[in-house]
């Protein structure tokens, strides 16, 4: 189940550019703070956070000088999507709480929800439950008086999922009917199916099997009427589940290889790793021992090329029972106790989280009294200054009488002047030829530093031709196999068939490769990888490499090489990175990587 989300994905470059034509001309008014925090937003839809972050306080700076309140709360709310976006939920927190509270100051409702859906946003990654339904449920009340249908039908599926992640399904499906019932009256189809598909999950869970595949089929079915291939691929691998669950196998394993087949489409690994691991199971139940070890080897392969802890634990708990029903009890032996190691992470993961819940839950108690202190603050600043200003005229006096004494004293200081400039001459030039050594010796370290970066792109170089050699020869063993295949002499042993399909399952870039291969990267682009992950930490493993050769200008043949894929799967993984990150038409992967 996924929560639904309202983005803008105009083209932010053009955007951009006709902003900053007309930025120039503006004077300092409301209107030039609302085109820096257009601006702040269409830099932070590209990604480019540091610019999205200064835009968005020159905005807040203008706003404050106008006392523009809006455009305040506008700003601060902007900077805070900004750390958002960066992980920093400390800042972030502090920012959307301001903003919320300066929304509500001025009675701007819509503005006030919106911080509300932020905060609960931070508590959604956190896994703190409880506190997302808090927000949601305030950002309810708000559409529910300002009778906003869009962003109550949105808030009821939010509550819905948050209220299935808890296990309290009768609310849950209350919420999410809630929302069902809205959107069907605004007739949006993709909101349709996915609220039917979320749903049927719901009832799966409850092991409500007719009811499962009831709401299911339905969310394929509109999901079909527009296309959505994701949302077919996963309400289909659902439905593969629910036959399986009622133990008929045979239709588990027709919608498993139907998700499957639209999931390589269009490059979804998350759900071939899924799929795939729930497939070995339908074939350990049907007796296909050999057929479901082939499955569950690709299912792990899959999970650990997209780093999906949660998969990686389930493939190992169906490769233990395969091997305790054929009886390699100590392979199944090691099988589980891997199994168990991954779900002892995910578990200790989520109790990290939620110290972490607890610790943001306190900042949010502190920074709601800091608020209220600046507030106390600012009102003592305004009586301070009606003080000082009945106090002018005696300092105006004061100052006259100081400023005769002033006159005399600088008569002397002129006199010590003179002699100190005599010192601060020789102090210069002793500066000025320490400043020429270290120049020198800064050009020299320079020339070295260029020397060994040399080198590090010879070698990444070797080495990406390397892998590609490696991997044009290993796609000639898979066009051999196929050609052994397609023989029907007997002469040919099913031995050798047999070795050529375990090479050829060979993983095509082993992880002392890409070590090889990031060490080498690193050299060259020093802090790429670290500023790939803080800007986009969600990407997959897949998604980092496909980045890294992006950055290397390397073309897609020598891409798909590399990777041991298909051409056509590094055109859909490109299609699907740029959903992901939900880039402009004008907006290519290659601005994405020359940008970090």
């Amino acid at each position: 189940m996924v929560l639904a989300q309202q983005q803008e994905t105009t083209s932010a470059i053009q955007k951009i550019d006709s902003l900053c034509a007309v930025l120039k001309t503006q004077k300092d008014d409301t209107n030039k703070v609302n085109i820096l925090d257009k601006l702040s937003g269409k830099y932070e839809l590209l990604g480019k956070y540091d610019s999205a972050l200064l835009y968005a306080q020159r905005a807040q700076a203008l706003a404050e000088k106008n006392k523009f309140e809006t455009g305040v709360a506008d700003a601060i709310r902007n900077i805070g999507i900004v750390y958002f976006h960066q992980s920093n939920y400390q800042k972030a927190l502090e920012y959307f709480f301001k903003s919320y509270t300066t929304y509500q100051d001025i009675g701007n409702k819509q503005g006030a929800a919106s911080a509300l859906n932020d905060i609960g946003g931070i508590y959604y990654n956190l896994g703190n439950y409880s506190k997302v339904l808090e927000c949601d449920f305030k950002v309810l009340s708000v559409a529910q008086e300002i009778k906003d249908t869009g962003m109550l039908a949105t808030v009821f599926g939010n509550i819905g999922i948050i209220y299935g992640e808890q296990e309290d399904y009768p609310k849950a499906l209350e919420y999410l009917s809630k929302s069902l019932e809205i959107h069907l009256k605004t007739r949006n189809k993709e909101d349709i199916a996915l609220t039917l598909g979320n749903i049927g999950d719901i009832y799966l869970l409850q092991k409500d099997y007719p009811k499962a595949l009831e709401y299911c089929f339905k969310a394929v079915t509109e999901a079909q009427k527009v296309g959505d291939k994701y949302v077919i691929a996963n309400f289909m691998g659902d439905i593969g589940n629910v036959y399986y669950k009622q133990g008929d196998y045979a239709q588990a394993l027709e919608y498993d290889f139907k998700a499957v087949a639209i999931a390589r489409e269009i490059g979804d690994m998350d759900e071939i790793a899924d799929i795939y691991s729930n497939t070995g199971a339908v074939y350990i139940k049907l007796e296909n021992y050999k057929q479901a070890k082939i499955i569950l080897d690709s299912a792990l392969d899959f999970s650990k090329r997209i780093g999906d802890k949660k998969y990686i634990e389930n493939t190992y708990g169906n490769l233990a029972m395969l091997d305790t029903v054929i009886g390699n009890y100590k392979t199944a032996y090691t099988d589980y106790e891997k199994h168990i190691a991954y779900r002892d992470s995910i578990n200790n993961q989520g109790a990290t989280q939620m110290e972490m819940s607890y610790e943001y839950e306190k900042r949010e108690d502190s920074i709601r009294g800091e608020y209220e202190k600046e507030n106390i603050i600012k009102t003592a600043e305004i009586k301070r200054k009606k003080i000082l200003n009945d106090g002018a005229i005696i300092l105006l006096t004061l100052t006259v009488l100081l400023a005769i004494s002033f006159i005399n004293r600088q008569q002397v200081k002129r006199k010590k002047d003179k002699i100190i400039s005599e010192k601060e001459k020789a102090v210069l030039i002793l500066e000025n030829q320490r400043i020429e050594t270290e120049k020198q010796r800064m050009e020299i370290e320079k020339q070295h530093m260029e020397d060994e970066l040399l080198s590090a792109k010879k070698a990444l170089e070797d080495h990406t031709k390397s892998m590609a050699e490696k991997n044009e020869l290993l796609e000639q063993f898979k066009t051999d196999i196929e050609k052994l295949k397609s023989l029907k002499s007997k002469e040919l042993e099913d031995v050798r068939i047999e070795q050529l399909e375990h090479l050829n399952k060979t993983t095509i870039i082993t992880e002392d490769d890409w070590d090889k291969f990031q060490e080498l990267f690193e050299q060259v682009y020093k802090g790429f990888l670290i500023r790939l992950k803080e800007k986009l930490p969600h990407l997959t493993q897949a998604e980092v490499r496909l980045i890294c050769l992006t950055r290397l200008s390397l073309g897609t043949k020598q891409m798909a090489s590399i990777l041991g894929v298909s051409f056509n799967t590094i055109n859909v993984t490109r299609h699907r990175l740029r959903k992901k990150l939900g880039l402009s038409e004008n907006t290519s992967i290659d601005d994405i990587a020359e940008s970090i």
